[in-house]
């Protein structure tokens, strides 16, 4: 019996600390541990209409999540960006290779600034820059200014393009980033700004993604689109994040820029759609003993006209 009542207390507590309900004063038993800990499976949802309208005041009873073809019932749900802005935790990765310019630096100030103006007092923000070398200009900080502060006095442009290193670089500093603040669930993101193509990476790509997923991170990128000519007329080329799916894979978007020209409003566009999600986390299914595996997640609309993006396709289940 009392087995029973601190599995119970383990799952409650748990349960609590992911949702950001109150738990109160829990009296542990004695000659037995209690562990904080849950096993609620997470996903960030983008919903949007066909003409990519974010679509917000949906409910729970809206949503259908599936594991593995299997329907799961929703144990937590929060609908964001309606009434107020959420908090984020979002790390900047910019390119700072051969082909940027003293013009392009600025415009990555200006674009840093569009995302900053409007944001959650909780919400916390990292810096990373990328050419030859990966450096964390700023470890994470509520305090925006201490990151335009160490892009203005940047100077060391240059030299080639470590683009997938800078992203592992960048999900690495999310291990120490709190699950939420202030009750709410912070919404983790990786934004990177790049004009060219990766040339000296030496991450594996499916330890990436398998990182990426693991820490519920969404990447977006901000990049130089190419072009070729085929007998359909002009033809975006795919960029290595669009090709290696890092980021619809986790729920992101690219947005198509102009080098050159003012990149701010793709900045504040990420910062609208990341803020106007749904966060919803459910019970997984029962696991064989001893079995481990990928574990794939759906999730669909009883609108058939919503368009929807996952911040995860799925979750490496432990035994």
């Amino acid at each position: 019996m009392v087995g029973k009542l601190v599995r119970y207390l383990v799952a409650w507590v748990g349960f609590c600390s992911v949702v950001g309900l109150p738990v109160g004063r829990v009296n542990a038993l004695p000659q037995e541990e209690i562990v904080l800990r849950s096993h609620l499976v997470t996903i960030e949802v983008t919903v949007t209409d066909a003409q990519g309208r974010p679509m917000t005041g949906l409910h729970r009873d809206d949503f259908l999540v599936y594991e593995d073809g299997r329907p799961r019932r929703i144990a937590f749900f929060q609908a964001n960006g309606e009434q107020a802005l959420r908090p984020l935790a979002v790390v900047f990765a910019f390119d700072v290779s051969g082909s940027v310019t003293p013009d392009e630096a600025a415009l990555q100030r200006r674009a840093l600034e569009a995302f900053l103006a409007e944001r959650h007092p909780d919400s916390m923000f990292a810096l990373v820059t990328f050419n030859h070398e990966v450096r964390v200009l700023e470890g994470f900080t509520k305090d925006p200014s201490r990151l335009l502060t160490k892009l203005s006095r940047f100077r060391d442009f240059g030299g080639s393009t470590r683009l997938f290193d800078a992203v592992d670089k960048a999900v690495s500093l999310f291990r120490k980033v709190p699950k939420q603040r202030g009750g709410r669930v912070l919404r983790r993101l990786i934004v990177v700004l790049t004009d060219g193509f990766d040339s000296a990476s030496n991450v594996n790509l499916d330890d990436l993604l398998r990182r990426v997923n693991e820490q519920e991170v969404t990447v977006y990128s901000v990049t130089a689109p190419s072009y070729t000519l085929t007998v359909a007329g002009r033809v975006r080329v795919p960029t290595p994040l669009d090709a290696t799916r890092l980021v619809p894979l986790t729920g992101g978007r690219d947005f198509p820029m102009t080098p050159g020209k003012d990149y701010s409003d793709s900045f504040r566009a990420i910062a609208k759609d990341a803020a106007t999600s749904y966060t919803l986390a459910y019970e997984p299914g029962d696991l064989p003993e001893g079995r481990t595996g990928f574990r794939r997640i759906s999730v669909r609309l009883r609108h058939p006209e919503a368009v929807v993006r996952t911040s995860r396709e799925g979750y490496y289940a432990q035994p």
